[in-house]
């Protein structure tokens, strides 16, 4: 995916979205953890994404922990983010199987 689209994507869907560069750095990051194939790391980024509200509650508590403060907006975002690399990784795996 291209940084234009995402960045695209996300003034389309939030009115407060990250800055078009940090959310590139990030989809970049997403996709190469993917790239690595760690299961265990494959199954914590789905579980990421398939969080409920309470869920990605604690998740922004853990965070604020390690001292980066993040809005509930700001968490959907990244974890928008993570399901597209999510999404491109499994897409490219498929297309270069066909």
């Amino acid at each position: 995916m291209k940084q234009e689209k995402i960045s695209t994507l996300l003034n389309a869907l939030y009115s407060d979205a990250i800055k078009s560069d940090s959310a590139w750095e990030t989809y970049i990051k997403f996709y190469k953890l993917c790239l690595e194939n760690d299961n265990d790391t494959m199954d914590y980024l789905h579980e990421v994404v398939n969080m409920n509200h309470i869920q990605r509650l604690a998740l922004r508590n853990n965070i604020a922990e390690k001292g980066y403060e993040l809005t509930p907006s700001q968490l959907d975002q990244y974890i928008f983010l993570l399901l597209l690399a999510i999404y491109d990784y499994m897409s490219d795996c498929y297309d270069s199987r066909s």
